[in-house]
């Protein structure tokens, strides 16, 4: 999903650039050379992106949604010339960032079998795994190495191992460590100590970062008055880092094969001095509908660096970006407000502990990793350039 909302994006991005160029394009250069409808064009590079990678969609009827939508939004626009060549003008951009995507290493299949070494630390499948826990499958392991969009690989930034060595064994034996097994199995388990907030930071967060993030940069973009151009930018520089930060975390998830902490709390660590408990499960089985444990391995965060990846990105376009507020559909009724948008980030991050998904360290790895992401992506691409006929 995040491949295919930055790719929409850079679409609509490039679209108003060819009209208008302010910002460096992405992938579709040319210019428009004639009067053209913009909503035309837009519609149609963000429908045929859309369209051309439907799997990335929610669901079958995401995708007859969008393309029964398309042909009556077009109408209404009329039949004239401008519409025609925004029409072309959508198709060139649309086809200008599917080729650029294309042979990126996205494709392959989702689920690939995993077993597991089976030593302290080391992750085993978390979803329907074989009778002796340490096979299963998992998904999507090759995505670390997915070309991202801004990013140079996405090793980039890659975290320093987990509690200071790459040695899982090792790493389940440090003291910090320990202090974050104890926090997580206190405060992340259906059964727990959380506070009331503390429950409801997990599940105003729970669904997936992209939702959450896409739906703040709006309303910071509404608040700030951004025009056209601005909040195209604002929302593909988002959905670029967003995209780059699952990609890095992607990358030190599947090198570090961390474990999660109801395989660690379940199992006591295979330690006698932490005895096991069978029975914990993450609070986010605590109300219907909601997750298991997320089936990847544990280290880095990727929600907390997707959050602060899509914080700065929205930082680097809105500089003055501070106090708001919003709702979760996830906790209706309760909307919570944020000094500014890093405090969000964080906020974000915490709620996958409270959840019982990741220990501290994973979460703090994950922030760092989203800060350097988006400020990257930001400084380095759709970069302005000087209004025609200026210096």
């Amino acid at each position: 999903k995040g491949r295919m909302a930055a790719m929409v994006h850079i679409a609509v991005h490039d679209v108003l650039n060819a009209v208008d160029r302010r910002y460096q394009p992405y992938a579709y250069h040319s210019r428009a050379d004639s009067p053209l409808s913009i909503p035309a064009a837009v519609a149609t590079a963000a429908t045929d992106v859309m369209v051309a990678l439907g799997g990335g969609l929610p669901t079958p009827d995401a995708l007859a949604f969008v393309r029964g939508a398309y042909a009556p939004y077009i109408a209404r626009l009329g039949s004239g010339d401008e519409v025609v060549s925004g029409i072309e003008l959508g198709h060139g951009a649309a086809a200008a960032i599917l080729a650029a995507r294309d042979g990126d290493g996205s494709a392959g299949p989702f689920l690939v079998p995993l077993t597991s070494t089976g030593e302290a630390g080391k992750y085993r499948p978390t979803r329907d795994p074989s009778p002796d826990g340490l096979s299963g499958f998992v998904p999507i392991p090759y995505w670390g190495s997915v070309r991202p969009f801004g990013l140079d690989s996405g090793s980039q930034f890659r975290p320093p191992p987990m509690y200071g060595t790459a040695d899982v064994e090792a790493a389940v034996r440090t003291t910090r460590y320990l202090a974050d097994y104890a926090e997580v199995k206190r405060l992340g388990g259906m059964v727990s100590d959380r506070t009331e907030d503390q429950t409801d930071i997990a599940f105003f967060w729970i669904e997936p970062s992209m939702e959450g993030w896409d739906r703040i940069a709006r309303l910071i973009a509404a608040a700030h008055g951004l025009d056209a151009w601005r909040l195209a930018r604002l929302m593909a520089h988002v959905a670029m880092a967003d995209a780059d930060a699952n990609i890095a975390s992607f990358d030190a998830k599947y090198l570090y094969n961390f474990w999660r902490p109801v395989t660690a709390i379940r199992l006591g660590n295979l330690d006698p001095a932490t005895p096991p408990d069978a029975s914990w499960e993450v609070a986010s089985r605590s109300r219907p509908g909601f997750s298991f444990t997320p089936i990847i391995p544990e280290f880095n965060s990727v929600h907390a660096a997707e959050g602060a990846a899509a914080a700065e990105a929205i930082l680097a376009n809105v500089p003055e970006a501070g106090a708001f507020s919003m709702e979760s559909p996830t906790v209706p009724g309760k909307p919570r407000s944020f000094g500014n948008v890093r405090e969000a980030a964080q906020e974000n991050g915490d709620s996958r502990l409270y959840a019982g998904f990741h220990f501290r360290e994973a979460i703090s790895a994950g922030l760092t990793l989203g800060q350097q992401v988006g400020e990257f992506v930001a400084r380095h691409t759709l970069l302005p350039v000087p209004a025609e006929g200026g210096p």
